[in-house]
């Protein structure tokens, strides 16, 4: 399609960025440029492994203070919670999405638009039957720019923006609709049972992986998808709630799920890749509807689940939350790495819960690679209710709890509010005139974790918003350094606003990740290894997106999308692009 419009601007930011271009900053990085080269961002979270480590070292803790703006683009739609899209880059080109899944690529040295692909008429139009409010991204491969929009998958030629004539019908396949109809021969639309996507899909060998959305839901399950990335197809579904016999890993979840509701456990996150293992993982949402209704853990809600590449057979799970009543989704994606833990090579999987926990699991077999013990939880005495009696809590390997990701006791409630209403331990029971953390807004969202082989750490960003907390209690960010090894905390950094979105880290010995904020969308540098403040740059908007780096004519850049802030507030459509001042 053609261009439609460009708001590209290129050069010096008289109001973003003169305040960092000081004589001695601009000296720093006065530096001849390094031989043209090109570096590219071409999976949601960089790799299969959803790292998010980038080996560029051009921009470093030496000079990452003299960072500045190089340009800015705006698409112009502005009806979203938060612009969430993670920039992917490929060959000097840049594909971002707009809140209703719209695809915009650019020049990524200059922010021209090059061709916008608008998907507003082709998926509905209105909030119940078209886009919803939120879009994570696209993904890159072999000269295609795949998205998930509203229920549909989109391909498009990646230089022209025209849609690839062979995928679904004219490059819209209709992948959850085609699973549905198999089981509901009677629906309509995806959307119109609670279906849709958020995440941008995954790509490996021929086959886009993406998960179905939507845990606050009656959607009778979330769908993980196989899809053939030529045809549109679905080569296999798993759903994450078995609903009958005919479910796999009916045996294992059906008895979890007593009392007539079996509902939720939508898929916020890009799945995660181990190619040399033929799985491929997947973070699972909560549970929802009457929890009079639905007695027992509700398996395979709040959980990591390991699937087989070619079919889709369920390899292993592991739950996080048993019998949610909090809203404690699994929302982020795993992130796969190995690590030497006492003399022996493991190969490892993270992922942070909103219940405020990190999760350091073994992907081979889904076993704990430092303990993780089965603990008492407040009994649940409501009327009709079910509740658990215990939850799984993660012990370092000295055998210490580990430290969560965020406060899990409330933190900072005003004097007046507890005189009034009562704080109570996690996992109690949700009930009017108490004060919990983390909140139903809290812990780990989807941000993705990165981890850097340099460090050897993992890098997660979270959520201190109690629930119940009063007025005037704003969030805050927590963003923390683990020693997967261990299981111990290395540092922390404390921000005001929400830690939401996901970070970078480099060679460079840099850690980006960005504050979703009322007051101010700030965009942070921390050193990797000690987590000192590097840098810090102010965009005007909530950052609710995970950053990405990469290189263009020997350049590095690293981009993010701003705009956005607590519910109720506008969202935005910044997309900013930093690198070294030019000699």
């Amino acid at each position: 399609m053609k261009p439609t419009r460009s708001v590209a601007l290129i050069g010096i930011f008289t109001v973003f960025a003169v305040h960092l271009l000081s004589t001695s900053a601009w000296h720093l990085a006065a530096q001849a440029p390094a031989a043209a080269a090109t570096m590219n961002w071409p999976l949601h979270n960089l790799d299969l492994a959803g790292s998010r480590f980038s080996p560029m070292t051009q921009i470093s803790r030496a000079n990452v203070k003299t960072l500045t703006p190089r340009w800015l683009f705006q698409h112009g739609v502005i009806d979203g919670v938060s612009n969430q899209t993670t920039p992917v880059v490929v060959d000097g080109r840049m594909y971002v999405t707009d809140s209703r899944g719209s695809v915009y690529a650019l020049d990524a040295a200059d922010g021209h638009l090059l061709w916008n692909y608008d998907v507003t008429s082709l998926i509905g139009g209105g909030a119940r039957e078209g886009y919803v409010f939120r879009n994570r991204g696209v993904v890159y491969a072999n000269g295609v720019v795949y998205a998930a929009a509203g229920s549909f998958l989109f391909a498009l030629d990646a230089k022209s923006g025209q849609p690839v004539p062979g995928f679904g019908n004219n490059g819209q396949a209709s992948v959850i609709l085609d699973v549905l109809r198999e089981r509901y021969p009677d629906v309509k639309t995806a959307i119109s049972m609670g279906y849709w996507f958020t995440t941008a899909p995954q790509y490996y060998n021929g086959v886009l992986y993406i998960g179905s959305t939507r845990s606050e839901s009656h959607i009778p399950g979330g769908h993980v998808l196989a899809v053939d990335a030529k045809t549109g197809k679905v080569l296999w579904v798993f759903n994450t709630v078995p609903q009958n016999e005919k479910d796999q890993g009916w045996d294992i979840a059906g008895p979890t799920w007593v009392g007539g509701e079996r509902n939720g456990g939508g898929i916020w996150g890009t799945p995660a890749i181990d190619p040399a293992l033929g799985m491929v993982y997947v973070a699972v949402g909560n549970p929802y509807g009457d929890s009079k209704k639905r007695e027992g853990t509700n398996l395979f809600s709040d959980s990591i689940v390991a699937l087989t590449l070619n079919n889709g057979t369920l390899k292993w799970y592991y739950q996080q939350t048993h019998h949610d009543v909090w809203d404690y989704d699994s929302g982020g994606p795993p992130t796969l790495f190995d690590m030497q833990v006492g003399g022996r090579a493991v190969r490892a999987l993270a992922q942070a819960s909103k219940n405020g926990y990190l999760y350091i699991l073994n992907r081979e077999t889904g076993q704990p690679v430092h303990p993780i013990k089965e603990m008492p939880a407040p009994v649940d005495d409501r009327p009709g209710e079910h509740g658990w009696p215990t939850q799984p809590i993660p012990f370092t390997a000295a055998g210490q709890p580990m430290e969560p990701v965020c406060p899990i006791v409330p933190l900072d409630i005003a004097p007046a509010h507890l005189a009034a209403n009562k704080a109570v331990p996690i996992f109690s029971p949700p009930r009017p005139n108490v004060v919990m953390a983390p909140g139903t807004g809290g812990g780990a969202n989807y941000s993705p974790i990165a981890y850097s082989p340099q460090t050897g750490l993992l890098y997660v960003n979270a959520i201190d918003a109690p629930f119940n907390a009063g007025p005037g209690r704003g969030a805050k960010g927590y963003f923390s350094a683990y020693d997967p090894t261990t299981g111990e905390l290395k540092w922390r950094q404390i921000f005001e606003g929400f830690g939401q979105a996901g970070a970078v880290v480099t060679a460079g010995g840099v850690v980006f990740v960005g504050s979703g904020s009322n007051v101010a969308g700030y965009f942070f540098a921390f050193d990797a290894k000690t987590g000192d403040p590097l840098w810090k740059f102010n965009t005007g908007a909530g950052v609710f997106s995970s950053p990405s780096v990469y290189m263009v004519n020997g350049e590095e850049f690293v981009a993010v999308a701003s705009g956005g802030g607590d519910r109720g507030r506008r969202g935005g459509d910044l997309i900013l692009s930093f690198a070294l001042p030019k000699p």
